[in-house]
């Protein structure tokens, strides 16, 4: 079976026939390499360029096959997803508390090395300065007999601890006299000499001399025989990293060169990159009768500490460090750091880590049980699912009467309850889409019937330039306005705003719109006739009120207002029924459009008032709706009347088509939506020479 997958694949797939060739190729190379001799770089170079794409290829071809074969079945998906969520953290916290261990135990190591020497330089420091001070409280003697004194106090009275200064020297100064010798008395033949940069009277720190490191530490003070100067050098021995390192491990410090100036020869066995350069091993020190502890049990790993030396250079031009790495290291055991640790801390910090080892038993029983659980629930979701799969898969074929007949044991096993109501539901929602659907077209066509209900154009009259523009909030509109063209020399605007939005709305605009033609067709004579009155624009408002509070529920009504212009006399005479006063900008002034009454269609009978206006050239009459005024930003302030004039004030020198647009265009930046709240209506009208 394997055999037949093997040669489709091989027959169907060119990527699969031209990586067996390459794999081939491949062999073919070895084998040459291995009977003949070296193959030429250039032909390894075609192998790798055309292999490493083929195992591209297959590699994603294999992350497909798992995920749409191995991994179809809901059960194995979630097998797999227990593996990473619970055996792999648990698997990585292991590996990371283990990592941790090996870290801090070394460096651990590393910083009880460091401590002891730092306490050997605290040693060698109290021993200088109570040399120095018995020397000051001394009588004054003769240089030599000085000397001998001091370095006969060394040598008796430190003889008995001669074991913990291994190698050291001591050198004193006495005015221009020196002495130097071990603590044994034997003389040092190459005497400690005063770098010309140390002028204070204390010094201790690590210092690379001749390139030997060692602990020194320097006292000097004006005593009654001469100015005494006395150094304690101890040397980087085996000894001392003997002792340094006792009951923790052997201990090593390794000293550096310039790799350029390293010897040719073989391979260093230690190499360090740092910003001055790359550095090799040049000397190294290791302790000699130290070992490794034995391991206690398993667990006590062996683990590696290290820090670094920042000796001094002693012959240097000035106090400076040396450039080149110094590195102790330490080698010890878990068990045996923490013994020292806890040695340190006291007899019941035991108790911590008998704590911790407690939880951690506790913590794996947990995910032990956690697991079981997580395979039993398992296998109950994966049954229910295929039971939904397979439900899902005949309401693909359009079957929605089939039903899952599970009982709601949990909440996944309550998804068939939950199913069977949701088929029931998707056929009521086709139905209420296809409605949808229907009344989406009827509204469609209502907004194109009152579009046409809208001027299409604005009438020419002498001395007047008019614009209008109407943005439903809806698909149709609740606003209205108009142009009227009352004979040669007269026009009438009309701007409305209807109570409440959509359909309804649009209904009561188009009966205002039928309702207001009517009555010029009743307020004008007919053709011909003469000496007939024209109605005034108080009573065509008093007349629309009476239809519309007869024609129409009391809840709706419409804010109005109606103007007529005679271009012969530029008299413009309105009447404003509630609506938002219109604004005349005039020579920098406002005036506003406030004669009339109450809105139309609420009270019946009403009067209303009317007003006559004398508009001269380049006066400008804006009229809008409250859709303009009302928007609100995300903080829920009003776009308001002001910031409106103030944005038509500054475009009065534009076209009205670009007056309107900008603003619009405020408006929509003011609220920060596309979206309208309202139905934003606007009429402008320009008075011209």
């Amino acid at each position: 079976m394997i055999r037949e997958a093997l040669r489709v694949e091989f027959r169907t797939h060119r990527m699969t026939r031209f990586a067996v060739w390459v794999i081939a190729y491949g062999v073919a190379l070895w084998l040459v390499e291995r009977l003949t001799g070296p193959v030429p770089g250039p032909l390894w170079f075609l192998f790798w360029i055309t292999f490493i794409p083929s195992l591209v290829y297959f590699l994603i071809r294999g992350i497909g096959f798992v995920r749409h074969r191995l991994l179809w079945r809901l059960r194995r998906r979630l097998m797999v997803a227990y593996i990473f969520i619970a055996v792999v953290p648990i698997l990585l916290i292991v590996l990371l508390v283990g990592l941790g261990a090996f870290i801090v135990n070394g460096q651990f190591a590393a910083f009880l090395v460091a401590s002891r020497l730092h306490e050997s330089f605290a040693e060698l420091k109290q021993v200088n300065r109570a040399v120095i001070h018995e020397a000051r409280l001394t009588e004054r003697r003769p240089p030599e007999a000085m000397l001998e004194r001091i370095r006969a106090f060394y040598v008796s009275e430190l003889q008995e601890h001669r074991a913990n200064y291994p190698g050291l020297e001591i050198t004193v100064r006495l005015d221009s006299r020196t002495r130097a010798f071990f603590l044994d008395g034997r003389p040092v033949a190459n005497p400690v000499t005063m770098p010309s940069w140390l002028t204070r009277e204390e010094f201790a720190g690590i210092v690379m001399d001749n390139g030997e490191i060692a602990l020194r530490t320097v006292e000097r003070n004006q005593t009654p025989s001469g100015d005494l100067t006395i150094i304690l050098s101890q040397p980087f021995t085996p000894e001392l990293l003997d002792l340094v390192g006792a009951r923790v491990g052997p201990v090593g410090v390794v000293t550096a060169q310039p790799e350029r100036g390293a010897p040719a020869g073989g391979r260093p066995s230690f190499r360090v990159k740092t910003p001055q350069g790359t550095y090799v091993q040049a000397a190294s020190i290791r302790s000699k009768l130290v070992q490794v502890p034995e391991p206690l049990n398993r667990l006590d790993f062996t683990v590696f500490g290290a820090s670094t030396l920042d000796p001094i250079l002693w012959g240097g031009d000035g106090e400076q460090k040396l450039e080149q790495p110094v590195l102790v290291y330490v080698t010890s055991r878990i068990v045996t750091l923490n013994y020292q640790l806890l040695a340190t801390l006291g007899e019941y910090s035991r108790i911590y880590v008998l704590a911790f080892e407690g939880v951690a038993i506790i913590f794996l029983v947990i995910e032990g049980f956690a697991l079981i659980i997580g395979v039993r629930l398992t296998r109950t979701m994966t049954h229910t699912v295929d039971n939904l799969y397979d439900a899902t898969e005949q309401v693909k074929k359009g079957d929605f009467s089939y039903r899952i007949s599970l009982p709601s044991r949990d909440q996944l096993s309550a998804l068939g309850a939950a199913f069977d109501g949701m088929t029931a539901s998707v056929e009521r929602l086709l139905r209420e889409s296809q409605e949808k659907s229907r009344l989406e077209s009827e509204l469609e066509i209502a907004r194109e019937v009152q579009t046409r209900l809208f001027p299409r154009s604005a009438p020419q009259v002498a001395g007047l330039e008019l614009y209008g523009v109407c943005r439903p909030a809806r698909v149709v509109s609740g606003d209205y306005y108009d142009f009227l063209r009352l004979g040669e020399e007269c026009v009438a605007l009309v701007l409305g705003d209807i109570s409440g939005k959509g359909i309804s709305a649009a209904l009561l605009m188009a009966a205002i719109q039928s309702s207001l033609r009517a009555q010029f067709q009743d307020g004008y004579p007919a053709e011909g006739a003469t000496g007939a009155p024209r109605l005034s624009v108080a009573t065509i408002v008093e007349r629309l009120n009476r239809q519309l509070y007869e024609s129409t529920s009391t809840e709706k009504y419409a804010t109005f207002f109606f103007a007529e212009y005679e271009a012969a006399t530029r008299r413009l005479t309105y009447t404003n029924a509630g609506h938002p006063p219109p604004v005349v900008f005039r020579q920098g002034r406002i005036e506003r459009l406030e004669a009339g009454g109450t809105v139309v269609g609420m009270f019946s009978p009403m009067k209303y008032e009317q007003a006559t206006i004398q508009l001269q050239p380049g006066d400008v009459l804006l009229a809008f709706t409250d859709g303009l005024t009302e928007p609100e930003n995300i903080y829920g302030e009003e776009y308001g009347e002001r910031r409106l004039l103030e944005v038509a004030q500054r475009a009065l020198g534009c076209p009205l088509e670009e007056l309107v647009e900008e603003v619009y265009r405020s408006v929509s930046d003011w609220t920060g939506s596309p979206e309208l709240q309202d139905d934003m209506t606007m009429v402008v009208a320009k008075a011209t020479g």
